[in-house]
């Protein structure tokens, strides 16, 4: 539990950044239609992946006896599917705003308030997911380490 906690400091420090510029996208019209939204995201999410990196690699997770260098690639490999399942996610969550019953949240005076929320609520969703693939591979010894060496038991 004390992981996860710490977890939610350093990925909560790294959402502030991904999030702020995502933001800062569509605040100057740079994440209308879908092309957009997607490279808004994927802007937010690159700086976001370092900072995420860098402090749970320092404050979060233990040592797994890999070079930083190959961590991160295990890391890159976790966030790029932890970007790919926030992006569907906001994208479903828009065409679910797009809803008659939501219409009132479009009225808000901000540019591109479906998306911005959709854009919350898909980074909220993503956490849990992010947490375990970080804890079980990135920082466990790897994708190829966890998926494809073969462990024995003793009894």
């Amino acid at each position: 539990m004390v992981s996860f906690s710490r977890y939610l400091l350093t990925a909560g420090t790294a959402t502030i950044v991904d999030v702020t510029l995502v933001q800062l996208c569509l605040q100057f019209g740079l994440g209308y239609g879908q092309a957009m939204l997607a490279l808004a995201i994927a802007v937010g999410a690159a700086a976001g992946t370092m900072v995420n990196f860098l402090l749970s690699r320092r404050f979060v997770f233990r040592p797994d006896g890999r070079q930083p260098h190959e961590q991160f690639a295990t890391f890159l490999t976790i966030s790029l599917t932890t970007a790919l399942l926030r992006m569907v996610l906001a994208y479903g969550l828009v065409a679910i705003l797009a809803l008659p019953a939501f219409a009132m949240l479009l009225t808000l005076p901000v540019p591109a308030p479906a998306e911005r929320i959709a854009h919350l609520g898909a980074v909220g969703l993503v956490t849990i997911y992010s947490f375990l693939a970080h804890r079980h591979f990135s920082f466990a010894g790897g994708l190829r380490n966890r998926l494809f060496t073969r462990t024995t038991t003793v009894s």
